[in-house]
């Protein structure tokens, strides 16, 4: 994912709501959101150049998804990011356990920003920024490409979004798709500074982003209920911003 704006216990039925876009070249395979053989149990799409996954839940109650952070290199031999998501699943582990030791061996892998949780609780990992390891209070988030704590125009204006949907409890899927869409260019002097110059900063600064070789792939909404009940939607789109598939999953955690 490159957008992940999420809340955490902000909703008195709802103990987990994520709206995230994932942006990534368009000629990279990719299959869209299913339930996995390998590891079993969990659902998501899956990337099939590298074999991981950027966001995806299980009937345990696990939920996980990753962004890279955002450099203007690229670190040589670096493990996939998707990886950290996958094998989270396989681990039979709860999140607590996993965030430590991603951050632990996070530095094996490129340039990351990890949300992985269960049932009781929900952690931040990654491997560039001054917070590498936090367990998460309750609230309304946002992470993008950059380091935790980094005030983003797309963060923020999703964060600010989710927090009034939640308000006004208007968290049909559809809404929150809506939300996700905003392809509003940010202004020159809200951008970040990441290294790789204004153009392509300004490029990269809407909610989705569209061209015809990179950008929004998939967006998902997942929604679990204090009582284990799990709805997961992903709407896919092409180089043109049409849509090319509508998954809509629902299941009780176990």
């Amino acid at each position: 994912m490159c957008l992940i704006t999420f809340a955490w216990r902000a909703h008195p039925q709802l103990d987990l709501i994520v709206a995230a876009n994932r942006d990534e070249f368009h000629a990279r395979p990719t299959e869209a959101a299913h339930w996995w053989q390998q590891p079993a149990e969990a659902f998501g799409g899956r990337d099939l150049q590298a074999g991981g996954a950027w966001c995806a839940a299980d009937r345990q109650g696990r939920f996980a998804a990753v962004t890279n952070v955002r450099e203007a290199s690229k670190p040589a031999a670096a493990r996939s990011r998707g990886l950290l998501v996958r094998d989270y699943f396989a681990a039979q582990t709860d999140a607590g356990d996993w965030a430590a030791r991603m951050r632990a061996e996070g530095d094996a892998f490129g340039p990351f920003n990890l949300l992985v949780g269960d049932r009781t609780s929900l952690w931040f990992v990654s491997n560039r920024g001054a917070v590498r390891h936090l367990e998460l209070r309750p609230g309304v988030h946002a992470i993008s490409n950059g380091c935790w704590g980094d005030h983003w125009p797309k963060t923020e204006a999703a964060q600010w979004r989710l927090r009034g949907r939640i308000e006004h409890d208007d968290l049909e899927a559809g809404a929150l798709f809506e939300l996700l869409a905003d392809t509003d260019v940010a202004p020159i002097d809200a951008l970040p500074d990441t290294g790789v110059g204004a153009e392509r900063e300004r490029f990269l600064s809407p909610l989705f982003i569209r061209s015809d070789y990179y950008g929004t792939r998939a967006s998902t909404v997942i929604k679990r209920r204090a009582d284990g009940s799990v709805a997961f939607h992903e709407r896919g789109f092409d180089a043109n911003a049409r849509p090319t598939h509508a998954i809509d999953e629902s299941w009780i955690d176990l």
